[in-house]
């Protein structure tokens, strides 16, 4: 039986991955993940990464056209936007969702099957100063091959001010297959 390959794409971002929640959440994936199919949402169980739940953000799939409706939001994203999204579409709550990376991510996700990484400046406006944004999308597949639910981690990470005499880096966008940076 051969391997699917959102498996290979996963170990790649796990390479490159810098935060440890982040990683530890592609590792629980990838442990549920069939070795020729897509893991199912059922199969997931959230208390198995408690550490992540608060940057956690699931999303149903929608097709014809694509919508994505919140079904999850975790706390630390609840704060990061100033709004609860749960039970509503991102299109209704996002200016511009549709032209925006975000969306373009998760249809991408939604086509081909495979997780999607991005390590950035977030382009999103968002109550609190953000800097870099390192985030993933997972898809999950009921019947194992068309995704119907995504699983995003978002890790914020806050702006600091750069030291004296030391100019602020600036992150660049890192992504793992698919689509070049947006």
């Amino acid at each position: 039986m051969s391997e699917h390959p959102s498996i290979a794409r996963t170990r790649e971002i796990l390479a490159v991955a810098q935060d440890d929640d982040l990683r530890e959440l592609l590792r629980y994936w990838l442990a549920l993940h069939p070795a020729a199919r897509l893991p199912e949402r059922a199969a997931f169980d959230p208390l198995a990464v408690p550490m992540a739940l608060p940057r956690l953000v699931l999303t149903e799939v929608e097709r014809d056209p694509y919508r994505f409706r919140v079904r999850v939001m975790g706390t630390a994203i609840v704060t990061a936007f100033g709004a609860d999204f749960t039970g509503r579409y991102l299109d209704e709550v996002l200016p511009d969702f549709e032209s925006d990376y975000s969306y373009l991510h998760r249809v991408e996700v939604v086509e081909t099957g495979m997780p999607n990484y991005r390590h950035g400046d977030a382009r999103m406006s968002f109550k609190l100063d953000f800097a870099p944004l390192e985030r993933v999308y997972l898809p999950f597949a009921s019947d194992g091959e068309r995704v119907d639910m995504i699983l995003a981690m978002a890790v914020y990470l806050a702006r600091h001010p750069p030291a004296a005499g030391r100019a602020l880096r600036r992150s660049v966008p890192h992504r793992v297959g698919g689509m070049p940076p947006r």
